[in-house]
């Protein structure tokens, strides 16, 4: 008789959404893709990815197995900080992307660079149906786009409609906003921030799902630069729930500490870690 242990009675994908559930109603949020469905932030997330996060982007398309002929799909494609670079070297890559704001911004950049083989799907993951995907593809992806909250359902479908590799990225530790969070929240809001789910939890619902993906993390540091403290703490605000004054002066006396003088501006700086999971469908 095989014995089970208390870890083996854990319900990984609960874990990851009630994790998920919390850090969301703390955050006011209704997901990732709601939270960046405004044209000022999603070309603000397309400038920074180009500008500040390239060793990010280069990490995970130097990490996808595609070849020229490779049909790809990158599901949470945001404004094509991947999609975009990564068209040039498949056949073809359909971009999953919820949010309007990010989609408008994926959709000009294509027009303005010439390429013709990027197909956007105006949906959530969990929305997407049989008639709205042309499976199999040969790599499918999630690049920091976790926001599924049935993440168990999710990987299942990932797993239907590829034929190759699936590729997760996730956090492996705090990102640097939770970093900051962890901080300066309880002043801000009087309550203790709660990070959402991280790799762990991916790994551990994976591993209980019978796949055993490889695993590498990548520790990076994550770069933003601002014109002065005015324009971080206008850049960073939103994000931190800063809305009355009193609230601003804590948040901008906080920023005024973590901030380092650099190139006539000021830089934020974090160390993060980065990781990937992934498996070939068998």
């Amino acid at each position: 008789m095989v014995q089970t242990t208390e870890y083996d009675a854990i319900d990984w994908n609960e874990v990851w959404r009630q994790r998920m559930q919390t850090n969301n109603a703390l955050k006011q949020s209704r997901g990732c893709s709601y939270f960046w469905n405004s044209r000022k932030k999603a070309e603000a997330f397309a400038a920074s990815s180009e500008e500040e996060d390239c060793s990010r982007i280069r990490w995970v398309i130097a990490a996808l197995p595609v070849t020229p002929s490779s049909r790809v799909l990158d599901i949470g494609a945001g404004t094509g900080a991947i999609a975009v670079p990564l068209s040039s070297q498949v056949a073809g890559v359909t971009a999953v992307e919820p949010s309007p704001a990010m989609r408008r911004v994926l959709e000009a950049t294509a027009r303005e660079q010439g390429i013709a083989n990027i197909s956007l799907v105006g949906k959530h993951w969990e929305e997407i149906g049989a008639g709205d995907l042309a499976p199999p593809y040969d790599v499918v992806f999630a690049s920091f786009s976790l926001g599924m909250p049935d993440l168990k359902d999710a990987v299942e479908k990932m797993n239907e409609v590829c034929s190759g590799t699936v590729a997760l990225f996730h956090f492996a530790g705090l990102p640097y906003w939770e970093q900051m969070m962890l901080e300066i929240w309880p002043a801000l809001h009087g309550t203790t921030y709660l990070p959402g789910p991280k790799i762990d939890v991916v790994f551990n619902l994976l591993y209980r799902m019978g796949i055993y993906p490889d695993v590498a993390v990548s520790p990076q540091i994550h770069t933003l630069r601002f014109a002065d403290l005015d324009a971080a703490c206008e850049a960073l605000k939103g994000r931190f729930l800063v809305e009355t004054p009193e609230q601003e002066r804590t948040f901008r006396e906080y920023l005024a500490g973590r901030l380092t003088p650099a190139d006539g501006g000021c830089v934020l700086s974090t160390p993060v870690h980065r990781a990937r999971l992934s498996w070939q469908v068998s």
